[in-house]
C-alpha cells in the first residue's frame, strides 16, 4: 500500500496539490506585478508627452510674441 518513500498516496496527492497551488498564487502575483508595471510605464510615457507637448505650446507663444514685437518695430 505504501510507496517506495513510505509515503501514502494521499500524501502524495496532498504535497502536488500543495505545489500547484503555491504555484497559481505566483503566477497570480507575476500578473499583477506585470500590470501594475505596465500602469506606472503608461503613467510615465503620459507625463513625458505631456511635458514635451507643454514645451512646444511654451516654445511656440515665445517665438510668436517675438514675431509681433519685431512686427511693431518696424
Amino acid at each position: 500500500m505504501s510507496s517506495k518513500h513510505g509515503r501514502k498516496p494521499s500524501q502524495v496527492a496532498d504535497k502536488a496539490k500543495k505545489g500547484m497551488k503555491g504555484q497559481a498564487q505566483r503566477m497570480e502575483s507575476d500578473m499583477d506585478q506585470m500590470a501594475d508595471d505596465a500602469r506606472r510605464d503608461m503613467d510615465r510615457l503620459g507625463a513625458g508627452i505631456k511635458r514635451e507637448a507643454q514645451q512646444a505650446r511654451s516654445d511656440a507663444q515665445g517665438l510668436d510674441k517675438e514675431m509681433k514685437r519685431k512686427l511693431q518695430h518696424r
